[in-house]
C-alpha cells in the first residue's frame, strides 16, 4: 500500500531521505504544470518547482500534518510563484510570449492521440496556447484560483485553504476569472 503525502513527510522528519525522494517523484510533474501556468515560461518554472521542494526539505521539521500535504505544498509554490511575478514586474522582464519547446512538449503528460489528423492537432496546440496566453493576462488571484481548479482538480475547499480566503471569495474569483478569460478569448477569434 502507498503511504500517504503527510506519513512521508512525518517520515522525512526523522531523517528518511528516500521518503523525500518518493515526494518529489510524486509531485515533480503536477507542480511544474502549476508553477508552468502561473509564470508561462518553462525555464523558470522548473527553478520554482525545484525552489518548492527546497523549501519543503528545509520545513519538515516544523511541518505538521494538520492540512493535507497537497495543500501545504501548492500554498508555498503559490506565494513563490506570486512573489517572482511581482519582482519580474517591476523589473519589466516578464516575457509576453509563450512558448513550448520540442523538449518540454508533453511535459504534463498528454499523449497524442495517433488517429488525431494533424491539422486537429495543430488547432489544438493553437487553443492551447492562447488560454496560454490569455490565461498568463488575468490578475493574480483570478489566474490562482483558475489554475488550481481547472487544471490541479482541486475543489473550492482546497482552494480556499490555499490562498487563505473563504470559498466565497474563490468562486467569486473564479466567475469573475472565466468571464474575463472567454472576454479575451472570444476578441483573439
Amino acid at each position: 500500500m502507498e503511504k500517504s503525502d503527510e506519513a512521508l513527510m512525518l517520515q522525512l522528519q526523522t531523517g528518511d531521505l528516500l521518503s523525500f525522494d518518493t515526494l518529489v517523484k510524486r509531485w515533480e510533474k503536477p507542480l511544474l504544470n502549476y508553477c508552468y501556468r502561473m509564470v508561462n515560461d518553462l525555464p523558470l518554472a522548473e527553478d520554482l518547482r525545484q525552489e518548492v521542494f527546497l523549501r519543503i526539505y528545509k520545513s519538515a521539521k516544523t511541518y505538521r500534518p494538520t492540512a493535507q500535504f497537497s495543500t501545504w505544498m501548492y500554498r508555498i509554490a503559490t506565494n513563490l510563484c506570486l512573489d517572482t511575478l511581482t519582482k519580474q514586474q517591476r523589473r519589466k522582464e516578464m516575457p509576453i510570449d509563450t512558448y513550448l519547446d520540442s523538449e518540454s512538449e508533453g511535459f504534463d503528460e498528454r499523449l497524442i492521440d495517433p488517429s488525431n489528423p494533424p491539422h486537429a492537432v495543430v488547432i489544438r496546440k493553437e487553443t492551447e496556447s492562447r488560454v496560454r496566453s490569455a490565461l498568463a493576462c488575468l490578475p493574480e488571484d483570478q489566474r490562482v484560483v483558475i489554475t488550481l481548479r481547472h487544471y490541479n482538480g482541486m475543489k473550492f475547499h482546497e482552494i480556499a485553504a490555499i490562498v487563505e480566503r473563504p470559498i466565497s471569495t474563490v468562486k467569486s474569483r473564479m466567475t469573475a476569472g472565466m468571464e474575463r478569460l472567454s472576454r479575451m478569448l472570444s476578441k483573439q477569434e
